[in-house]
């Protein structure tokens, strides 16, 4: 991320800028798991069965594979569209097979002659869609509360160094203002790449909510976040 600002950073400015990096880098992280593989391999977490009476998690009795462990795939056959977990206990397969269907999953079929579980990832609703869209916006204003506060307690910084007389008012002016630009550059790249994950999400779904949404991906269009989550 640049600074709009031609002007040669404070410490304060170069500090809240490292930090806003720090969170423009995982946001895209962040929103790169919704809606994927392993946002659909996260909700077998939450499964749970009745197992000798009491009430269990299903990953107490089974783990996923991740394709890296997977001797049997070769690199260039690994499939996107689904995955597999193995079954710690054998007795347990039918039952949880059957546990996974009722969760969503239709395809869920056995591997011969093992207690591995092959299972197809669905393809989302329309109402699951939207669930990830609004999942994509809440970690969008999540990142934009935490630029805030980078903001806010750089400016902190300032006002308690202009009272200990360690730094100087013609110092201090021009931090705020790097500060300011900083935030508003931040935000600007937030919303970019909210938006281009909604679009991507959604898909021909996708429709803009407002006049200055519609201004937001004209923007996008040119801008290298344009190239983001393609791999979806």
């Amino acid at each position: 991320m640049k600074s709009d600002n031609d002007g040669p950073l404070d410490s304060y400015s170069l500090a809240a800028m490292a930090r806003t990096e720090d969170i423009l880098s995982f946001l895209v992280e962040d929103l790169d798991v919704v809606g994927s593989k392993d946002a659909y391999k996260n909700i077998l977490y939450g499964v749970r069965l009745i197992v000798e009476g009491k009430n269990r998690r299903l990953s107490d009795f089974s783990e996923i594979i991740n394709d890296e462990e997977d001797n049997n795939i070769k690199q260039k056959n690994k499939n996107t569209d689904n995955f597999k977990i193995n079954i710690f206990r054998e007795n347990l397969v039918d039952d949880i097979i059957t546990i996974i269907k009722q969760n969503g999953f239709k395809e869920v079929n056995r591997i011969k002659d093992t207690t591995h579980i092959l299972i197809k990832i669905p393809e989302p609703t329309q109402n699951q869609l939207n669930e990830f869209a609004g999942e994509t916006k809440r970690i969008e204003r999540s990142a934009i509360s935490r630029i805030a506060r980078i903001k806010s307690d750089a400016i902190q910084r300032i006002k308690a160094a202009l009272q200990r007389e360690y730094i100087e008012p013609h110092v201090a002016v021009p931090a705020k203002a790097h500060l300011e630009n900083i935030q508003q550059s931040a935000v600007s790249e937030i919303r970019l790449i909210g938006l281009k994950k909604r679009k991507t999400l959604l898909g021909r779904f996708f429709s803009y909510t407002d006049e200055e949404e519609k201004k937001l991906g004209k923007k996008l269009e040119n801008s290298p976040h344009n190239n983001l989550f393609s791999n979806m």
